[in-house]
């Protein structure tokens, strides 16, 4: 479940994280991606993590290159669930999210709706990290290749 973002961030922003059971996992214990390939002007980069209660506005959480965390519900998926924030289109008023393993793997949601969801005590989010600005720069201009078995 975790490779997509692994990937992502590996691939597109030179980062990675360590090892990390689940997306639970993930939540809870990474506050910081580190270059691939460190030299004397890099350094870790801080990840910045919000939870329930939210008091900005939802386009600071909901923004391209965020990671979108689902608390994990037991004993029927004891893991947690995690999905990309691709695009936030203010003109449709919809929030695009990339995830894996889940059909379909890229889902819009009304962007009210889904922080009003995210925004309840009895939310099933997690919460939501964020990554220094220039590190989100042109994540809304990528492409996703849906590929089907």
């Amino acid at each position: 479940m975790l490779n997509l973002y692994a990937d992502f961030f590996s691939i597109q922003r030179g980062l990675t994280f360590p090892d990390v059971v689940d997306a639970s996992d993930l939540f809870k214990r990474i506050g910081m991606f580190t270059p691939l390939h460190p030299s004397a002007s890099s350094s870790s980069v801080k990840l910045e993590t919000y939870a329930y209660p939210y008091t900005r506005h939802a386009s600071f959480y909901l923004r391209p290159g965020s990671i979108l965390f689902w608390k994990y519900r037991k004993p029927d998926y004891p893991y947690g669930h995690v999905a990309l924030i691709w695009k936030n289109d203010p003109a449709t008023h919809e929030t695009l999210v990339v995830q894996q393993n889940l059909n379909p793997p890229i889902k819009r949601y009304p962007t009210l709706v889904l922080f009003a969801k995210m925004n309840n005590s009895m939310s099933k989010f997690a919460g939501v990290k964020l990554l220094p600005r220039e590190y989100l720069k042109g994540i809304e201009h990528m492409d996703c290749t849906i590929h089907r078995l």
